[in-house]
């Protein structure tokens, strides 16, 4: 399990080294400065290197941009691209949302059910 999990890291990798020479080679800025709305994050901490190349990304999208973009529009973006390219993740998520609503079903069956049986011990005592 180990071997497939490391297998599927570099996989991810290759795609993402792809995705980003494919865009470099059109110069244009995948996040955009003008991004949505914000949650903040607390305790949140990247590695030393990694915030590096953050703090060059924003001078990269400054410049071809005109416009510094929030740090947090860079992450966001830098998520929605992970998040998209981790098919485990997709099916676990999409796993996640099947037992919800089937559990949600089933409540409120049950709750159907309860309220039949409640309207019929009422009108059937008198």
């Amino acid at each position: 399990m180990a071997k497939e999990e490391t297998n599927n890291g570099r996989e991810l990798q290759g795609k993402v080294r792809r995705m980003a020479r494919a865009e470099a080679t059109a110069s244009v800025p995948l996040v955009s400065a003008k991004r949505g709305k914000f949650t903040q994050l607390s305790d949140t901490k990247i590695e030393a290197v990694v915030y590096a190349r953050l703090s060059d990304y924003k001078a990269f999208v400054r410049e071809m941009e005109g416009e510094e973009p929030d740090e947090g529009a860079i992450v966001s973006a830098a998520l929605e691209m992970l998040f998209g390219a981790d098919l485990g993740f997709d099916r676990w998520l999409n796993d996640q949302r099947r037992k919800s609503r089937q559990s949600s079903d089933s409540n409120s069956a049950k709750s159907a059910k309860r309220a039949a049986i409640t309207s019929a011990g009422v009108g059937g005592s008198i």
